[in-house]
């Protein structure tokens, strides 16, 4: 199958969308766009070459293979750095064609920065190596990242490139003074919801434990939601933060396709730095957009929004000094006590702002003074040591959270008491407002556990036995392997058992839980990462029981998945390169491969765990849920 001539139809609509600038600037403003519809078509048969296996596309090549199902081969097309431009491109270009034919009067300027911006995204495509192709014929692809299997993957890159997509859009009406209420609150929910998600894909799938590390990926996706946050705050710096959102997603995708991050190198394009330029307009206009004194401060919509503006900065600023010292050496990591300490005292003023955001409380300079007094005393205690919220985090860190426990317990009392006085035209505004400081005590109180790797302890436990630690009751029951099920290429023709697993079956607290290792063959052949070990939680309440199987096990999967490539006929190379890189001969190897059993393995007989013991984590779920649930009753209250 030859479709890798899949470019050809977005280089007709680039150059169908330039006739139109031309046409637009000899003010023959032309409806219908045309031009859109290659773009498509284009998509279309983009699609179409990860689901048919046209492996001759470099992007189809290098992130999928035969065997993996339908959706996984959908999600395959936008985890590289060129297909994520291209679904980035494809929805933005929806949203421009839909809002053309929507228009009620001509403003073919504007429609010029549209197309301008989806040429630009499709060059941006092409430096990424969206439309390059192998000078050959693979026999399979070399697979998708075994992190990027996951349910998580389904949903999280849609909400991120369609939050980007919007965010661009809502950012070039600024500079013709226009506001779209529609398509910017939906940009905040879209850019909420992948913020959000892509916690829930940490914590659940990666074994850590944590949902947040201030990762610069996850730092910089914050960065649009901070500027759109700030937009409904302001009352004078509305024009000025939706140009710092068209900056922000472009600063964001730089970040995420740019190589800044060590923990999302899945798909990396050190080209991909060039998206970094579609910021630059947007960043000129903010500048000079920003226009604040202040007598500004007297309104307190104006300082909630300042407020945002200031944990912005931190997190920019930290953002920046990484991409820097990346370019010039060879990375840094920052350590998250920046982020946290710098941020602590926007965020304060924030929390402290949304009691009285659009309404007033009587005496509230006075019941202000007494939160304050009270946060300082805790933080005093604290330093004594006569408080200790987490035995694994430093003084300061007990100390922080004593002062913002109050802040955030008077933030969330005053908004419930701002619901005797709600409407239903406000009750999602006071949902969402009532959501933040959920959030902010839910991850006050388990982020130190979830956080420092310290909190996890080990158990150890024999097949059959039960044992009681720490209120957990747990029970070893069985395990069983599970043979490869998908194949992926080597180099294109070498084609290997892909990835074996172990399920562990543990009877937790009266309920029968699985746990599961997995190993993969063509990672462990790269010498990169190749034990993925599959979290369980057990919920208590607010809280939860972190479980997790350390990759102590990885050397009785190795030799389960040599052993079924050896009875299957594997590659004889592949298995020799096995034996030497554990030091074996090949004759000592297939002995060991034939004298191994499942019945006798150590996993049978034992298993390690790590646990840990997270409170109120559940929280932090139940306020994203209310804060995305508040927004879209507030989107459906405005349009009726």
């Amino acid at each position: 199958m030859m479709l890798h001539n899949v470019v050809i139809p977005f280089v007709l609509s680039a150059a169908l969308l330039t006739y139109d600038i031309y046409l637009i600037r000899k003010g023959k403003f032309i409806r219908l766009p045309f031009a859109h519809i290659p773009i498509f078509i284009g998509f279309i048969i983009y699609i179409l070459i990860f689901l048919f296996n046209d492996f001759t596309l470099k992007e189809a090549f290098v992130h999928s293979s035969r065997s993996l199902n339908l959706a996984l081969k959908l999600s395959a097309s936008w985890s590289g750095s060129g297909g994520y431009i291209v679904w980035w491109l494809f929805v933005f270009s929806l949203i421009a064609f839909i809002f053309r034919l929507r228009m009620k009067e001509c403003s073919g300027n504007l429609c010029v920065y549209h197309n301008l911006m989806i040429i630009a995204l499709f060059i941006i495509a092409l430096l990424n190596d969206a439309f390059s192709t192998v000078d050959f014929y693979p026999k399979d692809g070399l697979g998708l990242n075994p992190l990027l299997k996951s349910v998580w993957m389904y949903f999280h890159p849609p909400a991120t490139f369609i939050g980007y997509a919007l965010g661009l859009f809502i950012a070039i009406n600024v500079f013709f003074n226009r506001h779209n209420s529609l398509l910017t609150s939906l940009a905040w929910i879209f850019i909420t919801i992948a913020n959000i998600l892509g916690a829930v894909w940490s914590y659940f799938t990666l074994g850590w434990g944590g949902y947040w590390a201030w990762d610069p990926v996850e730092t910089s996706l914050l960065l649009p939601w901070l500027s759109i946050t700030a937009y409904f705050h302001s009352r004078k710096l509305r024009n000025f933060f939706l140009a710092l959102t068209g900056f922000s997603v472009a600063y964001a995708a730089f970040v995420t396709r740019g190589g800044v991050s060590f923990l999302h190198g899945f798909a990396l394009s050190y080209v991909g730095t060039v998206i970094i330029l579609l910021g630059i307009p947007f960043l000129v206009k903010a500048f000079r957009e920003f226009k604040f004194g202040l007598e500004d401060l007297k309104d307190t919509m104006n300082i909630a929004s300042i407020s945002l503006l200031g944990i912005y900065i931190v997190c920019l600023s930290g953002l920046i000094y990484q991409s820097v010292y990346m370019v010039f050496r060879q990375g840094v990591v920052i350590d998250v006590d920046y982020y946290n300490f710098s941020s602590l005292p926007f965020v304060a003023t924030f929390l402290l702002t949304l009691p009285i955001c659009r309404f007033s409380i009587k005496r509230y300079p006075l019941l202000l003074a007494l939160v304050l007094i009270t946060s300082v005393y805790l933080s005093i205690l604290t330093v004594l040591g006569l408080i200790r919220w987490c035995g694994d985090s430093p003084i300061a860190t007990n100390a922080a959270i004593s002062f913002m426990i109050p802040v955030s317990a008077f933030s969330l009392a005053g908004v419930l008491y701002g619901f005797t006085k709600t409407d239903m035209r406000s009750l999602g505004l006071k949902i969402i407002h009532m959501s933040i400081p959920l959030l902010i005590i839910g991850v006050l109180i388990s982020g130190p556990y979830a956080y420092h790797q310290a909190s996890f302890k080990p158990i150890m436990i024999k097949s059959g036995e039960e044992m009681t630690m720490d209120g957990l009751s747990l029970k070893y029951v069985d395990m069983k392997y599970v043979e490869p099920r998908e194949k992926v290429s080597l180099d294109g023709f070498i084609v290997i058992p892909e990835e074996s697993e172990a399920i562990l079956r543990f009877k937790v607290n009266g309920e029968y839980l699985d746990m599961k290792i997995r190993f993969n063959l063509a990672l462990y052949l790269r010498e990169r990462g190749y034990t993925i070990s599959e979290p369980a939680v057990v919920n208590r309440g607010l809280d939860e029981y972190y479980l997790v199987i350390p990759s102590i096990y990885v050397f009785d999967l190795f030799i389960f998945h040599s052993k079924f490539m050896y009875q299957n006929g594997g590659n004889e190379f592949i298995l020799r390169s096995l034996a030497r890189s554990v030091n074996l001969s090949y004759e000592e190897f297939v002995y060991r491969l034939n004298s191994w059993s499942q019945e006798t393995s150590h996993m049978k007989r034992v298993a390690l765990i790590m646990y840990k013991y997270i409170p109120c984590v559940n929280l932090i779920w139940i306020a994203s849920a209310l804060m995305i649930g508040g927004e879209i009753l507030n989107l459906v209250v405005r349009r009726r």
